[in-house]
């Protein structure tokens, strides 16, 4: 007989978890544990991160190479870029705000009016009526314009006795370059007259401080001089337009209420397109006009419901001294007067003014060419077209 106690000793040392059977029976045998054999799912999984990895690589670099450019130039750019480009520049709103502070003595808090006048939207200006076609001066463009197969030109003719006109593309929308320097001086001259009898006028005698946040590169000699001197509103108009000066035209823009008042100001006029994006220079061509709209400005500069005779004559001056001359008036006579303003970026080259013949014809013409970066081919097909529209518009009876 085995011994009982030894068992019970046996059965002590044992840990709680085992057995109290002996470990030889055979009905506690267990069997043997297969061996592992290499599984297919790992490499499954390997592969699957693989693909993923290379799909998603994929997509970043999509994103990086279409995605972020466009996020960037119109998004990006025009919200924080341009705004921190453009800091120095602030604007006095007050004006615009409370127009009637200066002479609204019957509500007053924390020494500012409450009390505004109802804001009047302006007449629109009068459109260009063309009574007739100058179809044969049409075709004649038409078939200058396949010359130059990289250029896109828009065009508009009107001529003062007949009401003979033309228009090729003449309202598709163009970067404006300088050529946004029109309205600017109308809107300017507009803002004189019709303050000139009130309270407080502004006068192109006015004197104004040049600061450093109005100066910008570009064309015009207002960049280098030293901030602080003093200039007229006439002086900043005149080489506005006579040598296309960048710093002093923000100066004005600033004067007429900035981009927001500027803007205000052609919708109220009528013009659906006319406007303006960014302080000059706007190299990129995010301001806009077209040639139809530009030759409306011009056309309503001798309006009487607009300006009188007094202001148009000076802004008429202005349009005079031009110096660029090399666009519209490079192949006319050299007797031949006109009142233009050109415009010049890499897409865009342009010039819209009105042209007296040496016969005693009158008449305003806008020519906009799109082109490749700084195509020189532009330049000669403007000059091309207005020695032909010239030509034409002085055998008109």
């Amino acid at each position: 007989m085995s011994n009982p106690l030894r068992k019970y000793s046996e059965y002590q040392k044992r840990p709680y978890y085992e057995p109290l059977y002996e470990k030889n029976h055979s009905y506690c045998d267990l069997p043997a544990k297969p061996k592992r054999t290499k599984s297919t799912k790992k490499h499954r999984t390997k592969r699957k991160n693989f693909l993923a990895l290379v799909f998603a690589g994929a997509i970043l670099s999509l994103y990086g190479y279409y995605v972020c450019p466009y996020m960037f130039n119109h998004y990006f750019r025009p919200l924080y870029l341009n705004r921190f480009l453009n800091k120095d520049i602030k604007i006095n709103i007050e004006p615009y705000v409370y127009p009637t502070r200066n002479y609204l003595k019957n509500s007053f808090l924390i020494d500012k009016n409450l009390m505004v006048s109802k804001a009047e939207k302006s007449k629109e200006i009068t459109d260009i009526q063309v009574v007739s076609e100058l179809t044969d001066t049409k075709n004649k463009l038409i078939s200058l314009f396949q010359n130059y197969p990289k250029l896109h030109a828009s065009v508009f003719v009107w001529e003062y006795s007949t009401g003979a006109g033309l228009e090729i593309n003449s309202d598709e929308v163009f970067p404006s370059a300088s050529i946004i320097k029109i309205p600017i001086a109308f809107e300017l001259i507009r803002l004189i007259d019709k303050t000139s009898n009130t309270e407080n006028p502004v006068s192109l005698t006015d004197k104004r401080a040049f600061t450093e946040e109005f100066r910008t590169l570009g064309s015009g000699n207002l960049q280098y001089t030293r901030a602080g001197n003093i200039y007229s509103l006439d002086y900043l108009a005149n080489t506005m337009i006579a040598d296309s000066d960048n710093s002093a035209t923000n100066m004005l823009l600033y004067e007429i209420g900035g981009i927001d008042g500027f803007n205000r100001a052609m919708r109220n006029l009528g013009l659906k397109v006319t406007s303006m994006a960014q302080w000059l220079p706007d190299l990129e061509g995010e301001n806009k006009i077209t040639a139809r709209e530009i030759s409306k400005i011009l056309y309503n500069i001798d309006n009487p419901n607009y300006i009188n005779i007094k202001y148009k004559n000076i802004l008429k001056e202005y349009l005079g001294n031009t110096k660029n001359i090399h666009l519209l008036k490079e192949k006319l006579p050299k007797d031949v007067m006109i009142l233009h303003k050109t415009g010049n970026i890499a897409s865009m080259l342009g010039d819209s003014g009105i042209i007296y013949t040496d016969n005693g014809k009158k008449y305003i013409v806008t020519i906009l060419v799109k082109r490749p970066n700084n195509d020189w081919s532009a330049r000669n097909l403007i000059q091309d077209a207005s020695y032909l529209i010239y030509n034409d518009i002085k055998k008109l009876n």
